[in-house]
């Protein structure tokens, strides 16, 4: 597609997207906000759109033209094919869908520079990681994922560990809390179970649903935060589980949301990464562009809020010596961390590791065992509960 048509097609696009969105006033707001779009000025340098406004002198945002995503109707095989490889290819059904979550970022984002929208902090995390999730649905290629490897390999020991402390599966009722691309959702249902798959993002829970369909098993999808399920009311689960989702959230808030929906046998799990290690803080400030800034890995203190909804909860704590790993992937192989997300890489990679991980993973067993405080110095945290307290009655 020549730069030319790129650039109006990305104005285009930019402004289908624009007036879709209903935005809340702020208090530097214009009076409407069909003025703010008539106001907006877009230009192109040959690489960059420029984006500003006749009457908001702080609005100048550049976007990389390059990184718009466009998927042509009529394109043969090998086209496909080219924008898949190159990362341009969207996994949504048709263009509208395709480039809704791209756009839908950038008005947001340049919404807020201009002052136009005024939200809680809960309403801007939620729209930022809505945003940001669509978009990282959106360059998925769903092919390359190994539903079996993502939960089976040797460097996903939290999933190994949560698979055999829930036994058989078959004909159990699981419901998975910020599902992301469905991994574990369509696990799951290999394993034999019913499964609802939840997410803040219509993004992740359409991926979450083709996966399934690849894998031969079915799921059910809800598009929803945790912290604003909106769940019927009698809809019970035998398994509720949230995989690195808790350090996104108000805790207190999802399990107020979550726990009405457990079943009276039914267990509460979850993993999620805890705060402690330089290691792994240093590979947080270095991969800023595959988080959100909104994160907050658990604390003792989290880890003893979510204990308290439960008369009986187990932890289990991994990735210690074993983190030895990133450091080879970022020191020796020089992998860039904003341009892969490692956590996701070193489980693809699992039969590459192994040898080396297998090892420490023992030796992270032993360490724990002999002084149970460096426990806190792991990188991600299992947690297993059941038995919900009534904190409403108390």
């Amino acid at each position: 597609m020549p730069k030319k048509i790129r650039y109006e097609a990305f104005k285009y696009r930019f402004m289908i997207e624009a007036e879709r969105l209903s935005m809340v006033q702020g208090d530097n707001a214009l009076l409407q906000w069909s003025i703010f779009l008539d106001g907006l000025d877009f230009e192109y340098d040959g690489a960059d759109v420029i984006i500003s406004h006749s009457e908001v002198t702080s609005l100048n945002e550049r976007v990389g033209l390059k990184d718009a995503v466009f998927y042509r109707r009529g394109d043969n095989d090998i086209a496909i094919e080219k924008q898949r490889a190159a990362g341009l290819l969207f996994n949504y059904d048709n263009v509208q869908d395709q480039n809704q979550a791209y756009f839908r970022t950038i008005v947001h984002r340049i919404s807020k520079k201009a002052g136009y929208i005024r939200m809680t902090d809960t309403d801007e995390r939620i729209n930022t990681e809505r945003d940001f999730h669509d978009a990282w649905a959106a360059s998925e290629d769903l092919a390359k994922i190994d539903v079996r490897q993502a939960n089976e390999a040797c460097t996903a020991p939290e999933m190994r560990h949560i698979t055999k402390s829930l036994g058989d599966l078959t004909g159990k009722t699981v419901l998975d809390i910020g599902c992301g691309l469905g991994e574990v959702s369509v696990y799951f249902a290999m394993c034999g179970a019913k499964v609802t798959a939840s997410d803040l993002s219509p993004g992740m829970c359409a991926v979450a649903k083709k996966l399934a369909a690849l894998n031969d098993v079915e799921i059910e999808t809800h598009v929803a935060s945790s912290e604003s399920l909106g769940l019927p009311e009698d809809v019970k689960f035998d398994v509720i589980y949230t995989g690195n989702m808790l350090h996104h959230v108000d805790i207190a808030t999802t399990m107020a949301q979550i726990l009405p929906h457990l079943a009276p046998e039914g267990r509460f799990v979850s993993w999620d990464p805890v705060v402690y290690n330089p290691v792994i803080n240093v590979y947080r400030r270095m991969a800023m562009q595959v988080r959100t800034e909104d994160e907050h890995p658990l604390t003792r203190a989290d880890v003893a809020l979510i204990s308290s909804y439960f008369k009986e909860t187990k932890t289990h704590f991994y990735w210690l010596t074993t983190l030895i790993i990133f450091i080879i992937m970022a020191i020796v192989q020089r992998r860039n961390p904003n341009k892969e997300r490692y956590w996701k890489s070193v489980v693809k990679e699992a039969p590459k590791w192994a040898w080396l991980y297998r090892p420490l993973e023992c030796v992270d067993r032993g360490l724990i065992a002999v002084f149970p405080p460096m426990c806190w110095l792991c990188w991600n945290v299992v947690i297993i509960a059941r038995n919900p307290i009534d904190k409403t009655s108390q």
